[in-house]
């Protein structure tokens, strides 16, 4: 599952550091965990230390609990679904499930279904149910891709009953991971919200959430974006209960016979990798809404950015291409301070006055 600060934790996605941390007081707690297939990075600010470690416990525990519900490819409830789907059969789902269910169904509809969890029999035909990158398995042939598109599954496919799912297409696979770390932020948030954790900073394998500021006085966090093409594209400041999601091509991917790079996220549309965009960004204070925005986005390449972002309602999205162009919003260029200056591919898109949730989103 589809990194951070100025203590670096990896650099993969995003890095993230708070300003001015050298003025800083009060207790800090840094945790990293391990699940989903990547790193946890979480730090909490003006909370003494037990209490903060309790925090993290409980976030710990919900995690591996959601891994054992969500895995797409190891035993779990996800697969245990996937099974009844192809058999023909209802199947009782956790909560966990049915939640992530109805909100992917929402975003599959308003990204057109660039954004589709019920492509999972796909994923695991271009063998990216792994943990292990670059792919070297057998690419899947033409007339393989060819037989998946005819059966068209989709999310939209599976209905709800109760606490029962049915997928009228037996085709459908679904796998979370476009949207999972996007779901257990959210939780995580929650978590430390009803513990009265008021300032904390969570990194899920890449993605950024910010709870309050970074030293409780004001002084913001801050998130960089790795760019594409080496290095850091830039950063930006994230407020209290703001969400920065990235997807990119350089981390999850196999190479074609011809050396080109096929990143993991895929165009249900061809059935093929997605083309067309090296990165995206959202910035929005919803995770699961950016973490499914970030992919469709991807997915849509750069013929679909402002369609999408309009669709989504983002005020704050960005895309690097293949070329090394940059489409932007015009609420995003006011926020991110760019390293560098990719080429303009057009005027920025106006999709809205601010990052926030907007109405109706």
């Amino acid at each position: 599952m589809p990194a951070r600060r100025l203590l670096l934790l990896g650099l993969a996605l995003s890095v993230f550091f708070p300003l001015g941390a050298c003025q800083r007081s009060g207790p800090v707690t840094r945790e990293e965990l391990h699940v989903f297939g990547s790193i946890t990075d979480v730090e909490i600010r003006g909370t003494d230390t037990a209490h903060a470690e309790a925090a993290i416990a409980e976030a710990s525990a919900m995690l591996n609990q959601r891994e054992r519900e969500w895995h797409p490819w190891k035993p779990s409830d996800l697969t245990r679904i996937n099974a009844a789907f192809r058999a023909g059969q209802s199947v009782q789902a956790p909560p966990s499930i049915i939640n992530l269910l109805r909100r992917s169904q929402n975003y599959a509809v308003s990204s057109s279904g660039l954004f589709d969890p019920g492509v999972g029999g796909l994923v695991e035909l271009w063998g990216f149910h792994t943990s292990t990158f670059p792919v070297t398995t057998p690419v899947p042939t033409l007339d393989q891709v060819a037989e998946w598109l005819r059966t068209h599954p989709s999310v939209l496919d599976v209905s709800i009953q109760g606490d029962r799912l049915y997928s009228r297409n037996p085709a459908v696979q679904l796998d979370f991971d476009a949207v999972a770390e996007g779901a257990a932020t959210s939780e995580i948030i929650a978590i430390f919200q009803r513990r009265g954790i008021k300032h904390a900073l969570i990194g899920l394998g890449g993605d950024m959430m910010a709870l309050g500021d970074g030293d409780g006085d004001g002084v913001p966090w801050v998130v960089g974006m790795k760019d594409p093409y080496g290095g850091a594209l830039g950063s930006v400041e994230l407020g209290d209960n703001e969400a920065f999601y990235t997807s990119g091509n350089y981390n999850k991917f196999r190479e074609a016979a011809n050396g080109a790079r096929w990143g993991h996220i895929l165009d249900p549309r061809t059935g093929m990798p997605a083309r067309g965009a090296a990165a995206t960004a959202v910035l929005v204070n919803d995770p699961i809404l950016a973490d499914a925005a970030s992919t469709a986005l991807m997915a849509g390449g750069p013929a679909g950015f402002a369609r999408i972002v309009k669709q989504m309602k983002l005020g704050c999205a960005l895309m690097v291409t293949e070329e090394n162009e940059l489409l932007i919003t015009r609420a995003m260029r006011a926020r991110m301070q760019f390293l560098r200056d990719p080429v303009a591919l057009g005027a920025a898109v106006d999709s809205g006055a601010d990052c926030r949730l907007q109405k109706g989103g």
